[in-house]
């Protein structure tokens, strides 16, 4: 297979110059870059856990990515994405950073424009799809919950990265949907383990083992 002779870089060609980016995982022939990872953390803003290392708070994102393709190729026959489904994230994000500008600033710092965004979330957007209908999230997280979150683990884990904390209002929509997805962590991972028990996935960044 091709990528057996990428297992280091990435290598792509872009306006007349080359592009190096370390491969993170290989799901079936597809691959996940560490910039991949990079991007996911800025524009999906996972939670680090508690006590948990920065290595293994990438590796953790880059198991979401896996999950994210996996359930794409799985089930993007079956769920179509729409215009109003592309709007919807590109409407939180834009309010996340606060304008338009700020957010194409961003977008700027990974050589992105807005159908490169489409492109990149694309997969978690199905994914998101997916899990609504198969797993109906309609459990009522209290806001005290929320609030003690974001008090004693989020501001933590920010101090401890050097980053500027969000507000609780920003922060409030990931927070609530980290602690619901907690709630049935047992049953979509085991769930999600089968689909991934059908696709070959190298996952290279842990030492070259299954993902």
């Amino acid at each position: 297979m091709f990528f057996k002779l990428l297992l280091s870089f990435f290598i792509a060609f872009q306006s007349g110059t080359i592009l190096v980016d370390k491969i993170a995982a290989v799901v079936n022939d597809e691959i996940i870059t560490v910039s991949d990872i990079d991007k996911s953390i800025q524009f999906n803003s996972p939670l680090r856990k508690k006590n948990e290392s920065v290595s293994d708070f990438y590796l953790n994102e880059l198991k979401n990515l896996i999950n994210y393709k996996v359930i794409y190729i799985e089930y993007r026959d079956q769920f179509k994405l729409t215009e109003e489904d592309f709007e919807g994230v590109n409407r939180s994000t834009i309010e996340k950073y606060g304008s338009l500008t700020k957010f194409i600033s961003i977008l700027k710092k990974f050589d992105m424009d807005m159908n490169d965004f489409r492109e990149f979330v694309k997969e978690k957007i199905l994914f998101d799809k997916v899990i609504r209908e198969k797993f109906q999230l309609n459990i009522i997280i209290d806001f005290k919950e929320i609030e003690k979150f974001y008090n004693k683990e989020y501001l933590t884990f920010q101090k401890e990265l050097n980053l500027v904390p969000k507000t609780i209002i920003e922060m409030t929509p990931v927070i609530e949907k980290h602690l619901r997805e907690k709630r049935i962590t047992k049953k979509l991972t085991f769930w999600l383990d089968e689909i991934r028990s059908s696709y070959k996935i190298i996952n290279i960044l842990k030492r070259g083992g299954k993902g």
